[in-house]
């Protein structure tokens, strides 16, 4: 039965690992294009008006705001997610690229939460 929990929470882990990175890569690339936008108004003997691609940067910085906005949901979804595992039984797992689970906001029956701590390597 565990098993079966397990295999059927596997790929969301992964899927929404996957949506979080695409959201950032989507936002670096958004960025990288504005820029490009700016940079050809400055590269010399260009001759491009000094509006020139204003009206579309207007419209990518409109886009990447949303795009903020869509990844602090997907986050805030990760975090149901998390709780939605520990309501399961099922314990965190690393999926091989160290990515951190928001943290679920759950009270502690003890007085004082114990933290996980680094072991020095060998």
């Amino acid at each position: 039965m565990l098993n079966q929990r397990i295999e059927a929470a596997r790929p969301i882990a992964k899927k929404i690992h996957e949506v979080e990175k695409s959201l950032n890569l989507t936002m670096v690339q958004m960025g990288e294009l504005m820029s490009s936008i700016a940079a050809a108004r400055l590269a010399s003997g260009t001759r491009f008006s000094l509006t020139a691609g204003m009206d579309a940067s207007e419209k990518l910085i409109a886009a990447a705001a949303q795009t903020a906005r869509c990844y602090r949901e997907v986050v805030e979804a990760h975090a149901h997610l998390a709780e939605d595992r520990e309501d399961a039984g099922l314990r965190a797992v690393s999926w091989g690229d160290g990515l951190e689970c928001p943290p679920v906001q759950a009270e502690l029956s003890e007085p004082e939460a114990v933290y996980p701590r680094a072991v020095p390597s060998a």
